[in-house]
């Protein structure tokens, strides 16, 4: 006997010498390049190529009840450095145990195969392009209005994803214009493969490359260039009472659903690890994975599904969760590095202190962008970090005005929009 893996309760491949008169196959798993490190249901077992012998039953069942079955699924994960972690899962199943004379016996799976020769892919050759984090929007949320709900939506709706795989669908959203996306990992897990529909109904094919299961955060790569892309913002950019919007699409519902609602808190959750924005926008299953967004239309949140019972079992009402952004900025500077610390660009913000622009324009209600942002309509005062701010204002006839002005720290600056010629 080679090994036996976990003989407990999660018992993955019991091989227990007590079926020496049943038939016996070997089950291999290889990988190019070889030498990575292989996990079943958590334990690592050993490097490809790896050989394990196993019963029968696990590749064809059987009929008696005499037969060993594999009694669960038995999922596989492949690690190397250099390259991005590959995930499945080895079974079909469950399917029911029927002895030869009708008596159910329980489910069992069978495995997919009894070799599996798995390709590993180098981690640099899907990470490319640049993820996009707005670090500076803990100011400009100060600045004016919000953006109307319904420009967060169009703004985003085109990198807001529908995942549909073998095993069910779930949200995602475009964070590169290279077509990294993120989702969950319960949504990813066990495929090697997703069909992603965009908002405007394009349909890509996409690969899982990267799954982090104890954050419950995957990434996985679009075929094509040219992506729209969310931006990222640091989770202190909401607080308890800011709005959020979620975009994904619940089971029933249609595609890119929409709900909105306040930040009821954040914070570390009691087995959970991140910190976790608690939402009372409504989030349904199939919503995991979509973007929780703030009123710049920026993302601070995964929405994650999760179901609540009051200790009589009564289902809790307007409780539901997102991971934050700063945990997912956290996994992506694995792989694009120049993602920046949000805490530290805060930091330095604060030091440059602040000073105040009051902008008019010769159009009434003219749009007013600030570093390329649309912050609200004119006349506008605004509180500004010191530094250099590109600023723009535009009438609805297409008319433009733009300006390059540096605020000083506590500068009181006023600026008057020509549009009309």
């Amino acid at each position: 006997m080679q090994f036996r893996l976990r003989v407990t309760a999660i018992s993955v491949l019991c091989l227990a010498a007590s079926t020496q008169s049943l038939a016996k196959d070997y089950l291999t798993i290889n990988s190019q390049p070889q030498g990575a490190t292989v996990e079943i249901d958590g334990v690592v077992v050993g490097k490809t190529p790896y050989t394990v012998e196993l019963p029968g039953g696990y590749l064809r069942g059987s009929r008696s009840v005499f037969g060993k079955l594999l009694r669960h699924q038995v999922h596989l994960k492949m690690t190397l450095d250099g390259y991005l972690s590959k995930e499945m899962d080895l079974a079909n199943g469950p399917m029911p145990w029927m002895a030869l004379n009708g008596t159910y016996h329980g489910d069992f799976w069978i495995l997919k195969s009894a070799t599996f020769d798995l390709t590993l892919q180098k981690a640099a050759t899907s990470f490319t392009g640049n993820v996009q984090a707005t670090l500076s929007n803990s100011a400009l949320l100060t600045m004016g209005p919000a953006l109307p709900t319904e420009e967060i939506v169009r703004n985003s709706n085109g990198a807001v994803l529908l995942l549909t795989g073998s095993q069910g669908s779930g949200s995602g959203f475009i964070v590169s214009d290279t077509g990294v996306a993120v989702t969950n990992a319960h949504v990813a897990r066990g495929q090697d493969t997703l069909t992603a529909t965009s908002g405007n109904g394009q349909s890509f094919q996409s690969k899982v490359v990267y799954v982090d299961s104890t954050l419950d955060i995957a990434l996985i790569k679009l075929e094509g260039s040219g992506f729209p892309q969310l931006k990222l913002a640091p989770t202190q950019t909401v607080q308890s009472g800011s709005s959020v919007v979620a975009i994904g699409t619940p089971s029933k519902g249609f595609q890119n659903s929409v709900t909105k609602g306040i930040v009821s808190g954040l914070g570390p959750m009691k087995g959970e690890p991140g910190v976790w924005i608690q939402t009372d926008t409504a989030i349904n299953p199939g919503n995991s994975g979509g973007p929780l967004l703030n009123s710049a239309g920026d993302v601070v949140g995964i929405t994650t599904q999760k179901q609540f019972l009051s200790t009589d079992g009564r289902p809790l009402q307007g409780i539901g969760f997102a991971l934050s952004s700063s945990d997912l900025l956290t996994v992506l500077q694995k792989f694009f590095p120049d993602v920046k610390l949000t805490a530290t660009n805060q930091e330095q913000q604060q030091k440059k202190g602040k000073g105040h622009v009051s902008i008019t324009a010769d159009v009434e209600g003219a749009d007013v962008c600030i570093d390329g942002r649309f912050i609200g309509n004119a006349p506008a005062t605004l509180t500004l970090p010191s530094g250099p701010h590109s600023i723009e204002v535009k009438d609805p006839n297409g008319a433009k005005w733009q300006r390059e002005l540096e605020v000083l720290e506590d500068s009181d600056v006023k600026v008057a929009a020509k549009l009309r010629h």
